[in-house]
Formats: structure tokens, C-alpha cells, sequence
């Protein structure tokens, strides 16, 4: 089932991956929510998985409202392999 999910957000704060959930739902953004995989180190033990598809309509949703994520990875297939695309630039 999460295969589908191909992009992984790290946050911040578990506050703003909360935040995030919520505001991508209400936005029809689908989202699954997971700890943070030991592969990727950062401070924050929440993450997103997203489609790769509505990556630039979620990133510029969270933007709009302030919320602010770490780092953005691709996910292979298997769902273990991370390769960072983006950070945060505020």
C-alpha cells in the first residue's frame, strides 16, 4: 500500500508535521503519515509520504500556511532507500 508513496517530507517540529496532515487533508492531498525511518537522520520523529504527483501542489499548500518541513526525499519501491531532493529554504 505505500508503494505508491514515493516522496518522503521530514519536519521540524512534530507540531508542524501535524499541522501538515491536517491542512494536506483538507486540501485532498493524500498523505500517510509514518516515524521518521532510521535511514534519515533529523531531529523530528514524524514524516509524510506523499505521491509525486501532488508534490508541488502540497509543497506550495504548506508554504501558503507557514508550516515548515526539513527535507524532502524520493523513496524507491522497497521503501528503504531515501534520496534527498530538496531542503527548506524558507
Amino acid at each position: 500500500m505505500t508503494r505508491q508513496y514515493d516522496r518522503l517530507l521530514s519536519f521540524v517540529s512534530v507540531h508542524h508535521a501535524i499541522r501538515a496532515e491536517k491542512l494536506l487533508a483538507g486540501e485532498g492531498i493524500k498523505v500517510m503519515p509514518l516515524p521518521t525511518p532510521r535511514e534519515i537522520a533529523i531531529s523530528c520523529g514524524q514524516c509524510l509520504l506523499l505521491r509525486s504527483g501532488e508534490e508541488a501542489r502540497a509543497l506550495a499548500v504548506l508554504k501558503t500556511a507557514g508550516v515548515e518541513w526539513s527535507k524532502l526525499y524520493s523513496r524507491d519501491e522497497t521503501g528503504r532507500a531515501y534520496e534527498k531532493l530538496a531542503e527548506y529554504e524558507g
